[in-house]
């Protein structure tokens, strides 16, 4: 009897995950991408300091690399995927800051590991992108990067519904 309640439980669980995928979902394959805002069109930003390290905002998208008008989406060989300002040298990648912000640092470390996965609900739809933090330690970092009115920057990281999706996504270029 027990085991059947262990068996149902976790057919519940496995059923309530995959109803709360959204439609037509997949990984992002390696290339350069546009991300930007749904409410407004603008796109993240790198900070515009001499080392091109700290919070990340939101600004117009330009063709340049500090926009994430033209940002590279890499996997790690552990499944993880790097978000970085393309042609970047020495390479620097999206990090989550411990005040949920999103910053600009070394690609090194478990702050800079995402899943990045986009779709659309059909044909002649916007296609959406979700950049979700997914540290390999599970830690409390873990969330997704959303537009917030209310934060400085409107950038934060922070446990969200799956909808709506947060970034409309085309390739660069």
């Amino acid at each position: 009897m027990r085991s059947r309640v262990i068996a149902v439980r976790a057919a519940a669980l496995a059923a309530t995950a995959a109803l709360a995928q959204p439609a037509h979902a997949a990984p992002l394959v390696d290339g350069v991408y546009r991300f930007a805002a749904l409410t407004d069109g603008k796109c993240l930003v790198w900070p515009k300091t001499h080392a091109s390290i700290g919070v990340v905002s939101l600004g117009d998208c330009m063709d340049t690399a500090s926009t994430s008008a033209n940002w590279q989406v890499l996997r790690r060989p552990d499944g993880m995927m790097e978000v970085s300002p393309s042609g970047s040298n020495p390479r620097t990648c999206l990090k989550v800051t411990s005040q949920h912000s999103v910053s600009v640092t070394s690609c090194g470390d478990r702050y800079a590991e995402w899943t990045v996965s986009y779709g659309s609900v059909g044909p002649d739809s916007v296609v959406w992108a979700d950049i979700e933090h997914t540290p390999g330690d599970l830690s409390d970092s873990y969330g997704k990067i959303v537009d917030d009115p209310g934060v400085t920057g409107r950038i934060v990281v922070r446990w969200a519904p799956i909808e709506p999706h947060y970034w409309a996504l085309q390739p660069a270029g």
